[in-house]
């Protein structure tokens, strides 16, 4: 019976998270699928001893404001499914998936499953970036740790911490459960975060190499404190824009049937570690509050905490399933037409499809000359790099 459960969860999520898989990346956000999945195939052209495992994004330049183990997996899922648009979405669904079975295993209940039916899962469930893999990391190493697994948990620790920065946050909130787990964990992310400024100053001599510390001061909101300008959100942010954006972010992304059911279960909530989920949704736009302002799908991180008060609710008042399953109902449905929007947005069509026709009338080998406005090769460049594969010299005319 309880691998049947496994199998109809299984089922269910992979109906709800595979709709849009075919769709190129051209949308809202999905300069992230392109732009990991160049990282990727570099991988594999350029080879990992040649690359140092640096995540090249174009002659002599790397990025490195992450560590690179999510590119890497993408790396290895078109190394053995070959390089496509499928591939790059699949990935981050299939952990999507791995993050809400292990999340259901925590629980012990099928109602966690019923954030997969929200439009941040829905939509940024399918979008290749560290996100997906932070929390599932996230989840597995919490996992372990409730059933005193030491060598699962620090393996996952270390994992998480060569993935991003949230799973960071998570850690420290351990101390509430076990102070000596809690502090060994820190330890690890000390070393892996070490690792990675070792790695930063092996491809580029510093550091702080390509950027890095600006993008955390840019993160921290800390720009104008040091007289600089912030390049994307000058004049835009204050707490009082933020909070209002939040607000409406939360409410369209998680629907408002979610956020007043996952309320009433903090309400009922008698256990630390819905609190401590809670508390890691929070630290990243607390934090890192400048890019939530501008990038919504950080707010991905609430998701964990909004399953388990779901089923606190659940259990505290004993709903039947029939019950439940209106729920999940009312959930899919009241914001179903803005999720179908979500997926039709083609803002990036253009630099697709000019990427393509390169792609397909340019040897390969030859330089492409692309001549066009300033503001459409500003915003069109990464998709036409991407989709032609091909070398490109860009002319930027005045002309709108």
């Amino acid at each position: 019976m309880a691998k049947f459960s496994w199998l109809i969860i299984l089922i269910f999520l992979a109906l709800i998270l595979t709709d849009h898989l075919a769709k190129p990346f051209v949308g809202h956000h999905d300069w992230n699928g392109v732009f990991y999945s160049q990282i990727a195939r570099n991988y594999l052209r350029f080879g990992l001893l040649e690359t140092k495992l640096g995540q090249i994004t174009g002659p002599n330049s790397f990025y490195t404001h992450y560590p690179p183990l999510f590119p890497l997996t993408l790396a290895a899922a078109f190394k053995v499914f070959g390089v496509s648009d499928l591939i790059s979405r699949l990935v981050p669904v299939g952990l999507t998936i791995a993050g809400l079975l292990v999340i259901y295993r925590i629980s012990s209940s099928w109602v966690v499953i019923a954030v997969a039916l929200t439009p941040m899962l829905r939509y940024f469930g399918q979008m290749p970036s560290q996100e997906p893999l932070i929390i599932f990391l996230t989840l597995l190493s919490f996992y372990f740790f409730q059933k005193k697994n030491r060598p699962g948990f620090y393996i996952s620790v270390i994992l998480n911490g060569l993935s991003g920065w949230a799973g960071y946050f998570f850690y420290p909130l351990l101390f509430f459960l076990n102070r000596r787990w809690a502090i060994k964990a820190c330890l690890l992310l000390v070393a892996t975060f070490s690792l990675h400024l070792l790695h930063t100053y092996l491809l580029t001599g510093s550091f702080f190499g390509g950027g890095i510390f600006d993008a955390l001061l840019l993160r921290l909101g800390l720009f104008p404190l040091l007289g600089k300008t912030e390049p994307e959100l000058a004049g835009q942010f204050t707490w009082l824009a933020y909070l209002i954006k939040e607000a409406r972010m939360l409410t369209v992304y998680y629907t408002i049937t979610l956020l007043s059911l996952a309320a009433l279960g903090l309400l009922l909530c008698r256990d630390k570690i819905t609190l401590i989920f809670l508390a890691w949704g929070l630290s990243y736009p607390l934090i890192f509050s400048n890019v939530v302002f501008v990038h919504e799908y950080f707010n991905v991180f609430f998701w964990p905490f909004l399953a388990l008060s779901l089923v606190n609710l659940v259990n505290r008042i004993k709903l039947k399933p029939i019950l439940v399953l209106i729920i999940f109902l009312g959930i899919f449905l009241e914001r179903n037409k803005f999720y179908q929007a979500l997926v039709k947005t083609k803002a990036f069509e253009p630099g697709y499809q000019l990427g393509r026709e390169i792609n397909q009338t340019v040897p390969e080998g030859e330089t492409a000359t692309v001549v066009n406005s300033r503001d459409f090769i500003d915003s069109q460049n990464l998709f036409i790099n991407y989709y032609s594969d091909r070398q490109i010299e860009y002319i930027k005319t005045n002309e709108p």
